[in-house]
C-alpha cells in the first residue's frame, strides 16, 4: 500500500495544472450531409474539427451543428463507416459558418476516430497501427439484438462470442484472439464512456449442484443506448490501457445528443422465443417373459426387472451381444419433445422504450429510459429489467468542454437449473422413461427424479441494482494545448437468493434441508472507480511534419464486499432467514484491488500519411508481490497510408492502400490476496470451550507479478475497383509471459498444498481477413456483402515444468505443445463379429504411452482454430432492407456429457436407456463408447468427445422506412421503421447433440462439456420505431 501513496502524485501532477487563460473568439459550424450519388441524407456521420474533440452526429435528417468552434482556420472531417472520409478547410468566425458535405461510398474503413479512454485523445483510424472493428448503431439498427453479447457475435475478426446456453438472462464466454491465462480471466476489459465497467461473471445456479449457468454484467446495458462499440484486440492496441488489458478492450460509447430541435425516438418491441432444437428419446430394448402381463405396476412403475422373474427383462446391446438375453422388443418415449410431457412452452419477449435528444447553444442532452420483459422457454425463466440514462454535454467556455453521464439499472431473474444438477428440467427429462405413462398419479415417473411442477419449486433468483456516474473535461488554453480528465463510478448491487418451501416432494433430495424448508442469500455490491488525467500538447514542427505528445496517470480502484448465508426450518410462505431453526451457516467475503499508473505518447506524423507512435505504460498494482515494484508496457506502431504518396500508380483496381504494424505489451494482475500468506478464522475446542483461532489458508508468494502479453501484429487495408470492395489483412502475434500457475509445495514445508507463481509461457497467433463489398450501387438498389475470417492457433509454450492441469473431470487438461484445455482421453478398438452388436469383450483399450508418460491420447482442441461470417445488407428503393448474418466455427472439440452420463446412469436405473446401450440399430461406435467407458476397459469418454464445427444463420431482418415522398410532407417520421427479424434460424453440424454451444459451467474458462444444458433458443421479433 506504500508504493500507492508513492505513485498518488502523479494524478495530482495531472489534475492541478493551470485553468486560466484569455477568452478567445469562438463561432458555429453548421451543415448537412448527404450520400454523393443518391443525395439521400446521412444520419450517424461523424463530424469533428481536426486537432480538438469537438464534434457530433448528424441526425436522421443529416444535419448537424458544432457550438463554440474555435476561432480561425479549421479543418472539418465528415466520417462515416462504408463511405470515404472528405474535410473541408472553413474559417470560422462569429456567427455560423456553413460546410456541407457529399460522402461517396466506399468499404474501406480508414474513416472515422476512436478515443482512447485513458489518454482521452481522438485518433484517426488512419494513424493507427492496430486493426481495430469498428460496429456502430447503423451497423445493427435491423438486427435481433436481446442484448450486448449480440451485437459482437460474427460482426468482426479476432472476436469469439460462445452463447453457451439459451437460458433468458444469462452469460455468453468472449474471447479475443484466442485465451492468454491458464489461471486468470480471459474477458477482454470493458469501458462505458471512458469508465470501466465491471463484467465480472456470477454463477447463479444452485451452489452446490454444479448447476451450469452464470449471469455477466455485461448484458445489464441496454442495447438501444449504444452508438458504437469498438473493439481493441490485443496488446499491440491495449498497452496504454495497462494490467487489466492483455485481453483486448472494448470501448462501447453511448448516444449523445445534438444542438437542434428536441427529438424524440419511442420504440416498441414484441416477440416469441421458440425451442427449436433435438433431443434423444430414451430408449429400451427388452426380452419377453409374460405377454399377458400389463405395461405397468400398480404404482405406475414400468413392468420391467433385471431377470426372468419379471414380465419382461431389460436386455441391453451388449447383453444381447453376449448371449445373455434376447431384444424381443423395442420401445421409446422423448420426454423432452412430446407435448404430454414437455417442460418447453413458447416463451415471449417484450420491450418498451423511448429517448428525446436535443440541445441549444451549449448544452445538449440525451435521456432515454426503457423497460423489458421475457419468458425463457422454461416458464419459470423470467426477467425483467429498467434502465434508464442521462448524457449531457455543456460547453462551458470556448476552451472548457464537459461531459456528464448517468445510467441505473434495476432487474429480476429467475433461471431454472441446468447442468449438472438433479433439480434440472433437462437431466430429469433425458433421463425419463422409455414408455410413456398416461396414469395422472404417476406422471413423474415419465421423468428420472423430479417432474417440472417439482423443479418449479427450486428457482435460483438474482436482482441486480446497477449505478453508473461519469463525467469527464477537456481544458484547451492554448491553441497546441489541452488537458483532460475523465473519472466515475461503476456500483453493482446483486442479490441472489433461494427458497424452497417446507413439504415439497423435492426436499426429498435432502430431507433434513430441502424437506422443511431452506433459503440461501448473497449480497455482492462491488464499487469500481475509474480515474484518467492526461495533457496533449500538439505541435507543427515543419510544413511536413507534426508532433503530438501526451503524458497522464491514471488510478482504479476495485471493492467487493460479499455475505452468504443459509438456514434451514423457514417458516411456510415466508422468505426470511432469520427465521430457519437449524443449519445455519454464514460467509463474508472482501477483496479490494487499487492500480495506479502513468503513460506517455509520442506520435509524429508526415505529411498526414506516415504515422510513428511509441509509449510507454507504468503501473503498480496492490495486487503485486512485495518484492515486485512497478510493471512497465511500452508499445509502438506504424501507419502508412501509401495511395496518397505522389508516386503510387493512380489505378481503378487498388484505388487506397495503407500498411499498419504495431507491437505492445500489457498484463493481468494476480488475484487479490495471491500473493499474500493468508491465515483464516477456524474454531476450535480447548478444554471443553470453543476459542476462536486461525489456519493457514495461503501460503503466498511475496515475488509474485503480473502475467505479462507481449503481441505484435501487420497487415494492410486496401480499397479496390474504386472503393467498391475493401479488403484487410492482418497477422497477429501473442505470446503471455509469466503465467500464474500453481505449484504444489512439498509437505515438508507444512504449509499449504501449493502456492502460484509466475512460471508458465502461452502463445496465440493467427491470420485476419476482411472483406467488405458494395456488390450493387444503383438509386433504386444497394447490396452490401462482408466476409470476415479468422485462424487462431494456441499452444502452451511451457508449464515451468509443473504437471499437466487437469480439468473437466479429467477429459480436458492443460499440456506443454498442445493447446490449452485440449481434450485427452485414451484411445480404444472395436474388435466386431459381425452381428451389429458389441459386447464387453469386443471392445479393447489401446497402449498408446509409448514414452511411458501416462499421458492419455490428444483429440483435439476446446477452442474454435478457424471462424468465419457472412453477412449482407440488401436496400431497395430506400424504404426496404434486408439483412442476414451466417456464422461458422471449426477445428474444436466438445463433450456431449449429457450423453455419456444418460448411458451411464440408464444402465443403473435398470429401465430405461440411451441409444448406444439400448437401441440394437445403434452404430457400433455408439455402441463401444459406452463399453470403453468402464474402468476394466481404462474408462475413456473418448467416444463421446465430438467435433464441434458448425454453421448458424443467426440472423434475417427486414425492415420498412417511412418512403421520402412521406417524410418529405411530415419531416416527423424521419427514421420511423417496422422491423419483422428473427435469431438463430438454423443450425448445420454433425455434433449428436441438440446444439454444438451448449455448455456447462459458464464462469468457467476453458471447461467445455455439453451437459443438460438447454441450447441455444430461437427469437421472432417485430419491432415498431419512430422519431420525431
Amino acid at each position: 500500500m506504500t508504493r500507492i501513496t508513492k505513485y498518488a502524485a502523479l494524478v495530482g501532477l495531472t489534475v492541478l495544472l493551470p485553468m486560466s487563460a484569455r477568452a478567445q473568439e469562438s463561432g458555429t459550424i453548421a451543415g448537412t450531409i448527404v450520400e454523393a450519388e443518391s443525395q439521400r441524407p446521412l444520419a450517424g456521420v461523424q463530424v469533428l474539427i481536426g486537432g480538438t474533440i469537438r464534434g457530433t452526429l448528424t441526425n436522421a435528417l443529416g444535419r448537424y451543428i458544432i457550438t463554440n468552434a474555435p476561432a480561425g482556420e479549421r479543418i472539418v472531417r465528415a466520417s462515416l463507416i462504408g463511405y470515404a472520409e472528405s474535410e473541408q478547410v472553413v474559417s470560422v468566425a462569429a456567427g455560423t459558418t456553413t460546410a456541407d458535405f457529399g460522402l461517396t461510398a466506399s468499404a474501406v474503413e480508414l474513416a472515422g476516430v476512436v478515443v482512447n479512454a485513458v489518454t482521452g485523445r481522438a485518433e484517426r483510424r488512419r494513424e493507427l497501427g492496430t486493426n481495430v472493428a469498428t460496429i456502430t448503431s447503423e451497423d445493427v439498427e435491423f438486427a435481433p439484438i436481446t442484448k450486448i453479447a449480440d451485437v459482437l457475435t460474427a460482426r468482426t475478426t479476432g472476436v469469439n462470442v460462445l452463447a453457451t446456453s439459451g437460458v433468458t438472462g444469462t452469460a455468453q464466454r468472449i474471447r479475443v484472439r484466442g485465451a492468454n491465462s491458464l489461471s486468470l480471466s480471459n474477458e477482454p476489459l470493458i469501458y462505458v464512456d471512458g469508465i470501466q465497467f465491471s463484467n465480472e461473471l456470477y454463477d447463479i445456479s444452485w451452489p452446490y449442484g454444479g448447476g451450469g449457468t452464470a449471469t455477466n454484467r455485461l448484458n445489464d446495458l441496454n442495447p438501444a443506448d449504444i452508438e458504437s462499440v469498438e473493439v481493441l484486440k490485443g496488446p499491440a492496441a491495449t498497452s496504454q490501457y495497462g494490467t487489466s488489458a492483455a485481453n483486448g478492450v472494448i470501448l462501447i460509447t453511448t448516444k449523445r445528443g445534438q444542438a437542434e430541435a428536441t427529438r424524440w425516438n419511442v420504440y416498441s418491441e414484441y416477440g416469441r422465443i421458440t425451442e427449436p432444437n433435438e433431443y434423444e428419446a430414451n430408449i429400451l430394448s427388452y426380452q419377453l417373459n409374460d405377454p399377458g402381463a400389463p405395461v405397468f405396476t400398480e404404482n405406475g412403475a414400468l413392468n420391467i426387472g433385471p431377470d426372468d422373474t419379471f414380465a419382461r427383462t431389460t436386455c441391453y446391446n451388449f447383453q444381447a451381444a453376449a448371449g445373455a438375453c434376447a431384444q424381443d422388443s423395442t420401445v421409446s418415449f422423448n420426454t423432452l419433445e412430446d407435448p404430454r410431457t414437455t417442460p418447453f412452452e413458447d416463451g415471449f419477449r417484450r420491450k418498451f422504450g423511448a429517448s428525446v435528444s436535443g440541445g441549444a447553444g451549449e448544452t445538449t442532452y440525451f435521456i432515454s429510459g426503457d423497460l423489458e420483459e421475457e419468458q425463457g422457454v422454461i416458464p419459470w425463466n423470467t426477467l425483467e429489467k429498467a434502465s434508464f440514462r442521462a448524457n449531457v454535454d455543456a460547453a462551458v467556455t470556448d476552451r472548457l468542454q464537459v461531459q456528464f453521464n448517468t445510467s441505473y439499472i434495476d432487474s429480476d431473474l429467475a433461471v431454472p437449473e441446468v447442468g449438472n444438477s438433479v433439480f434440472g428440467p433437462i437431466l430429469n427429462g433425458s433421463l425419463g422413461s422409455a414408455v410413456f405413462n398416461p396414469d395422472e398419479e404417476a406422471f413423474d415417473q415419465n421423468y428420472y427424479l423430479f417432474s417440472p411442477e417439482d423443479l418449479s419449486e427450486f428457482i435460483p433468483k438474482e436482482a441486480v441494482n446497477r449505478l453508473t456516474l461519469g463525467g469527464n473535461a477537456n481544458y484547451r488554453p492554448l491553441s497546441w494545448l489541452s488537458f483532460g480528465l475523465n473519472s466515475g463510478l461503476d456500483f453493482t448491487n446483486r442479490h441472489w437468493q433461494l427458497t424452497v418451501q417446507p413439504g415439497r416432494d423435492i426436499g426429498a433430495i435432502a430431507p433434513s434441508y430441502y424437506g422443511v424448508g431452506a433459503r440461501e442469500t448473497e449480497r455482492t455490491n462491488r464499487f469500481l472507480w475509474t480515474s484518467n488525467g492526461s495533457a496533449n500538447a500538439v505541435f507543427r514542427l515543419t510544413d511536413r511534419i507534426n508532433s503530438s505528445t501526451t503524458v497522464g496517470a491514471s488510478y482504479q480502484r476495485d471493492l467487493y464486499r460479499d455475505l452468504y448465508t443459509e438456514g434451514a426450518g423457514i417458516t411456510e410462505g415466508t422468505e426470511d432467514i432469520g427465521s430457519a431453526t437449524s443449519l445455519f451457516g454464514l460467509d463474508e467475503e472482501f477483496e479490494e484491488v487499487r492500480t495506479i499508473g502513468g503513460f506517455f505518447s509520442q506520435q509524429f506524423s508526415f505529411d498526414d500519411r506516415l504515422f510513428l507512435t511509441v509509449g510507454v505504460r507504468g503501473d503498480d498494482v496492490s495486487a503485486f508481490g512485495t518484492d515486485y515494484s512497478f510493471a512497465t508496457y511500452p508499445n509502438a506502431n506504424a501507419s502508412w497510408v501509401v495511395n496518397e504518396e505522389a508516386w503510387f500508380p493512380a489505378t481503378d483496381y487498388v484505388t487506397s492502400l495503407r500498411m499498419r504494424a504495431g507491437y505492445g505489451t500489457s498484463g493481468l494482475r494476480p488475484e487479490f490476496r495471491d500473493a499474500v500468506t493468508l491465515y483464516a478464522p477456524n474454531g476450535v475446542q480447548l478444554r471443553g470451550a470453543d476459542v476462536p483461532a486461525v489456519l493457514l489458508e495461503i501460503t503466498g508468494n511475496t515475488g509474485l507479478k503480473p502475467e505479462r502479453t507481449s503481441e505484435y501484429e501487420i497487415g494492410l487495408d486496401a480499397g479496390l475497383f474504386n472503393e467498391r470492395i475493401g479488403a484487410n489483412v492482418t497477422y497477429y502475434n501473442r505470446t503471455s509471459k509469466d503465467a500464474l500457475i500453481r505449484v504444489p509445495l512439498p509437505q515438508s514445508f507444512g504449509l499449504t498444498g501449493d502456492r502460484i507463481a509466475n512460471i508458465g509461457s502461452i502463445r496465440n497467433s493467427g491470420f485476419e481477413f476482411g472483406l467488405d463489398a458494395v456488390v450493387l450501387d444503383l438509386p433504386e438498389a444497394r447490396l452490401n456483402l462482408t466476409l470476415s475470417t479468422t485462424t487462431l492457433d494456441n499452444e502452451i509454450e511451457s508449464l515451468g515444468g509443473a504437471d499437466d492441469i487437469v480439468i473437466n473431470r479429467g477429459e480436458q487438461r492443460h499440456r506443454e505443445g498442445f493447446p490449452a484445455g485440449g481434450y485427452f482421453q485414451d484411445a480404444y478398438t472395436i474388435n466386431d463379429d459381425g452381428d451389429g452388436l458389441l459386447s464387453m469383450d469386443e471392445v479393447e483399450p489401446v497402449d498408446n504411452d509409448t514414452d511411458d508418460d501416462e499421458i492419455p491420447h490428444y483429440i483435439g482442441p476446446s477452442i474454435p482454430t478457424l471462424t468465419n461470417s457472412l453477412s449482407a445488407d440488401l436496400t431497395l428503393f430506400g424504404i426496404v432492407t434486408i439483412s442476414t448474418l451466417l456464422d461458422q466455427r471449426s477445428g474444436s472439440y466438445q463433450l456431449d456429457l449429457t450423453q455419456e452420463s444418460r448411458c451411464r446412469a440408464a444402465v443403473d436405473i435398470g429401465d430405461r436407456g440411451c441409444t448406444g446401450v439400448a437401441d440394437p440399430d445403434a452404430s457400433l461406435e455408439e455402441q463401444a463408447a459406452y463399453i470403453a467407458g468402464f474402468p476394466s476397459k481404462g474408462g475413456s469418454k473418448g467416444g463421446y468427445i465430438h467435433s464441434a464445427d458448425f454453421i448458424k444463420w443467426r440472423e434475417l431482418s427486414v425492415a420498412l422506412q417511412a418512403p421520402g415522398y412521406v417524410t418529405d410532407r411530415v419531416p416527423m417520421l424521419a427514421g420511423s421503421s417496422l422491423t419483422l427479424a428473427g435469431r438463430n434460424l438454423a443450425t448445420w453440424t454433425d455434433y449428436p447433440g441438440p446444439d454444438p454451444e451448449a455448455v456447462e459451467g459458464g464462469t468457467a474458462n476453458f471447461n467445455l462439456s455439453d451437459f443438460s444444458i438447454i441450447p441455444p433458443v430461437r427469437y421472432w421479433t417485430a419491432r415498431l420505431n419512430f422519431t420525431f
